[in-house]
């Protein structure tokens, strides 16, 4: 080999293996808690995890005992007949005993929801049976108007942990701030409505979330002022922030969905898949 050669051979089996590695487009949805750390077990009693097929697909939150708020897009391509909602974890690898396991007897989808757009990201899955409430099985309540931008909250999930798929062992957590739409925006190019909501790391640290976060809660003083949504190409990246659905500007519809319940607005169809973004949760 003469000299250079080990060089260059190095720098293209890089290149070759970045090429390689799992890319989203920008705006694609989210799908990992970066730069966090594990939560204490059973200490954020509200989380869901929103499974198909025996893996875990997306968050939620605990509403009320038969009420679990998720994100929309965590329904697109799937028949929610097949899902389980399962509360009270901390570990999803082993049948732990404080876990309650549901299936879905309704989704109801915002009815602005847009794939395309990720406009009113948001829906409610209402429960086969009402959870049992306890040290590892809570409610989550509701905001009445937006957090301020520089408010610190925190966002938890199940989703990986590095931009190469490696999944958590247990519930992970991260602590975020809020940014002002206006500067969210202009990362976005314009692409953000009013009802989301943005949150970056607040040092210069990589930390959010980043498929299977999706649907958790962002909560900042123990009410749920966010629901995740999308992210960018690289996790936590902060020229493009993390975006959610501001959950303050729904508060209305989730209330008059769960009051009339059954005798309410018919579920939503299982929808077709078309042409938005890629990388569903």
């Amino acid at each position: 080999m003469r000299p250079g050669e080990g060089s260059w051979a190095c720098l293209l089996l890089t290149l070759t293996a970045f090429q390689m590695l799992p890319m989203r487009p920008p705006g694609s949805w989210a799908s990992r808690i970066i730069g966090g750390h594990k939560v204490t077990p059973h200490s954020r009693p509200y989380m869901a995890s929103v499974s198909f097929q025996g893996q875990h697909h997306c968050g939620g939150f605990l509403l009320q005992t038969r009420w679990v708020v998720s994100a929309a897009h965590c329904f697109r391509d799937r028949d929610p007949q097949t899902g389980l909602v399962v509360l009270g974890a901390h570990d999803l690898r082993t049948a732990e005993a404080t876990q309650q396991v549901f299936s879905i007897s309704a989704v109801f989808m915002h009815p602005d929801y847009h794939p395309a757009t990720h406009t009113s990201d948001i829906c409610l899955l209402r429960l086969n049976s009402s959870a049992i409430l306890g040290p590892a099985v809570g409610l989550l309540g509701l905001p009445r108007r937006p957090p301020r931008a520089g408010a610190q909250c925190k966002v938890a999930g199940w989703g990986s942990v590095s931009d190469f798929e490696e999944l958590p062992p247990v519930l992970m957590e991260a602590e975020v701030r809020v940014l002002g739409l206006d500067i969210c925006n202009s990362s976005w190019r314009g692409q953000l409505s009013p009802a989301m909501l943005c949150t970056r790391s607040g040092d210069r640290r990589r930390r959010g979330f980043c498929s299977a976060d999706s649907g958790g809660p962002l909560v900042c003083r123990n009410q749920a002022h966010g629901v995740v949504s999308f992210s960018g190409l690289w996790c936590g990246n902060p020229k493009t922030p993390d975006v959610y659905t501001l959950v303050s500007a729904f508060v209305t519809w989730i209330w008059d969905v769960v009051r009339r319940g059954p005798h309410g607005p018919q579920p939503s169809p299982p929808p077709r898949t078309t042409g938005g973004p890629a990388g569903v949760a």
